[in-house]
């Protein structure tokens, strides 16, 4: 599948990009065997953005092992509204940098549907530049010179969807810890743990419900681009992402797809999520929320 694209949205503004993908299943004689795929995408925006992104999910036969990578690299003029979750809009300061962005995963199943992995996650960041004497300087934001981040991590994962792209029905839930050290060739040292937790409901004639839980912590010296954020096009929609950021983030999101007529569909969204320095101080007062829908 190859197919150009265009885009709009305030990270962005217009964008133009090209998506290529590769399905195939590893066995084609496995009915019940879901589908592999390799996809790569390339973007060019309005606001002299480039991103590459190279995605891959591979199940092997039987489903005994999965494989998943992500390969990107990115040069992304940004925003930022500094860390906090009550920050000031009139804080808002554009700050650039590039990325290179690298994380293979291998689950292998225990058990029924519950599979255990290890991850690798790099990342570098360089020509990082910002307003002087702005936020990031105010704050004292990790991560402000750029820098590499190296770790690696443990994933137990729960997977019973029927479609791993758009399911109609099923569980998924993945605990993921990520530690990032010195002596693995990281430049920060800290942690992350993760939980994502997501359940697919039919309903009716060509309906599902879709709903998701996501919680991420992490402690020790976190540099920007590993923050917790809310906003972006896959957790609290209609916020720019990282328009609240922090060391810890949470969030829940339910949605609404309908059918309609040959491959077109309609969606409804509602979703609430707040970040915080640490999960303790998670509370009702700070949640922001978010609301929206699509054909």
């Amino acid at each position: 599948l190859v197919f150009p694209f265009a885009l709009r949205s305030p990270e962005t503004k217009w964008g133009l990009g090209l998506a290529t993908a590769f399905f195939f299943k590893a066995n084609q004689k496995e009915e019940n065997l879901r589908t592999s795929d390799v996809s790569l995408v390339g973007l060019a925006t309005q606001r002299e953005q480039l991103l590459l992104v190279l995605n891959s999910t591979v199940f092997s036969s039987m489903e005994k092992r999965i494989f998943r990578m992500q390969v990107s690299y990115s040069y992304y003029p940004d925003k930022t509204w500094g860390i906090g979750n009550h920050s000031s809009e009139s804080a808002k300061e554009n700050y650039d940098y590039k990325q290179f962005y690298f994380n293979p995963q291998l689950l292998h199943r225990i058990a029924g549907n519950l599979y255990i992995g290890a991850s690798y996650e790099y990342q570098e960041v360089h020509d990082f530049s910002y307003v002087a004497n702005g936020i990031f300087d105010q704050q004292s934001i990790p991560g402000m010179n750029g820098g590499r981040t190296s770790g690696f991590g443990l994933l137990l994962t729960w997977d019973t969807r029927n479609n791993a792209y758009s399911p109609s029905h099923g569980f998924f839930s993945e605990i993921n810890y990520t530690s990032f050290d010195r002596d693995i060739g990281s430049q920060f040292s800290f942690s992350t743990f993760s939980l994502d937790v997501r359940k697919f409901l039919p309903w009716r004639t060509n309906s599902v419900l879709a709903l998701q839980g996501i919680i991420k912590v992490s402690d020790g010296n976190i540099p920007i681009r590993n923050m917790g954020m809310l906003g972006g096009t896959e957790i609290m929609r209609g916020y720019y992402k990282g328009r609240y950021m922090d060391k810890g983030m949470s969030s829940i999101q339910a949605e609404w797809r309908q059918y309609l007529i040959w491959r077109l569909g309609l969606a409804g969204f509602v979703a609430a999520g707040e970040v915080s320095p640490d999960i303790k101080h998670f509370s009702l007062p700070g949640i922001h929320y978010t609301y929206g829908c699509g054909l």
